[in-house]
């Protein structure tokens, strides 16, 4: 049986400072694979600027549990996936797993991303983690002009 993952409910309220990005990259900095901009301007979640934000974490079952619990502290809607599903509980104990992170304000777009994430396309994917418009049509329509406008690495 798969335990509430977030997705039904905001989770506790909290008085928590700093913000939860700051939280969660001090406490899981070398567990998380991507997502650190992000996580730097969880802010943005606040001031529903950012519909839903996105990391990726590797760990163990324990850091996996560990993290679900942190986040279930706060008024924010999730879900964790791993490559065996949303039933982080019934993970092997040995060995690490990749988990993917979905937060947001909304839970109803927490469900529809769980419910849908397969067929969600790259536009749709720009809009919900709260990148510009013209940004997204260029990059997902007009890649090489998306290209040449990038600095140069």
């Amino acid at each position: 049986m798969v335990k509430k993952t977030g997705y039904d409910k905001p989770g506790i309220k909290t008085k928590k400072s700093p913000h939860l990005g700051d939280l969660l990259l001090a406490r899981y900095e070398k567990q998380i694979k991507s997502g650190f901009d992000d996580l730097e301007r969880f802010e943005l979640i606040d001031r529903l600027k950012k519909p839903v934000l996105y990391f990726a974490f590797s760990g163990t079952k324990r850091l996996i549990i560990d993290l679900h619990d942190c986040l279930s502290q706060f008024p924010y809607s999730f879900f964790i996936r791993t490559n065996k599903g949303l039933d982080i509980w019934n993970l092997p104990e040995l060995g690490t797993r990749n988990a993917h992170v979905h937060i947001s304000r909304f839970p109803n777009l927490i469900k529809f991303i769980q419910d849908n994430e397969n067929s969600i396309s790259s536009d749709m994917w720009g809009l919900l983690y709260g990148y510009p418009v013209p940004d997204i049509h260029q990059f997902t329509y007009a890649w090489d002009a998306w290209k040449k406008a990038q600095p140069n690495e």
